[in-house]
């Protein structure tokens, strides 16, 4: 999320919040001087059960803004089927170069009753999927501590490496990588033979992108329906429909 302002100087800023792994993928060469602290304060305050996200920020010069504003106008008043994407292409058009300012991490305390209530839905048979917009670190501690994840229960984590690049052979060999994550987890759990085993899946946002296109996601989806738990964390709204 972003709000373009202007200061008492006339300045334009934009300032953004949002999931670290989105936020640091849009930050400046010049903007990266807080990434190390930011990062491993980020992993602290996952593994704490915080929620957590990244600040950033960048000035605009008047040109620039005009000329976007008038784009974002044109998007936001467009009646077609690709309104959405017009959208979205105008927010990657001014949500770049950032610079990291820090992070920010709050509790969420989960209601009273909460585990005990997933704990008897899990005994009844029901088979439980979380997609939240939660770090990893804190979707594994909070599906803990609300009994999603129990002691005992083997956990799959389906991740995405880093590509080297944007190339098409580096995205293909993020892709392979992914594909074969989830036919040796197949294989592993048709293979059990203990009638108590249960299995939780837990996969990010990025490794779900390409999880959900069209050559992945039946396999996706049949280890997912083969788990007791799934949880689909870093996820943005749209995957959330995708995988609803």
């Amino acid at each position: 999320m972003s709000v373009i302002v202007r200061d008492e100087e006339g300045q334009i800023l934009i300032l953004c919040k949002g999931a670290d792994s989105i936020i640091f993928d849009r930050l400046a060469k010049n903007g990266k001087t807080y990434l190390g602290p930011t990062t491993r304060h980020l992993t602290e305050y996952g593994e704490a059960g915080l929620r957590t996200l990244a600040l950033a920020y960048r000035r605009l010069d008047e040109e620039e803004y005009t000329a976007w504003n008038t784009e974002f106008l044109k998007a936001k008043t467009s009646i077609g089927s690709d309104r959405d994407e017009l959208l979205e292409k105008g927010s990657d058009m001014i949500e770049k170069d950032l610079i990291l300012v820090g992070a920010t991490a709050v509790e969420d305390k989960l209601q009273k009753g909460v585990p005990q209530c997933i704990d008897k839905l899990a005994q009844a048979g029901l088979k439980l999927w979380v997609l939240t917009g939660d770090k990893m670190e804190t979707a594994i501690n909070i599906g803990f501590a609300c009994s999603l994840l129990r002691q005992g229960m083997r956990q799959i984590c389906i991740t995405s490496m880093n590509p080297d690049g944007g190339s098409q052979d580096s995205k293909r060999a993020v892709k392979e990588n992914i594909l074969n994550q989830l036919t040796k987890a197949v294989q592993m759990v048709k293979l059990e033979t203990d009638p108590h085993a249960a299995f939780a899946l837990i996969i990010d946002g990025k490794t779900l992108t390409y999880a959900l296109e069209d050559d992945m996601k039946y396999q996706f989806l049949a280890l997912a329906v083969d788990c007791a738990s799934v949880i689909c964390c870093r996820v943005s709204p749209k995957q959330k429909a995708l995988v609803t």
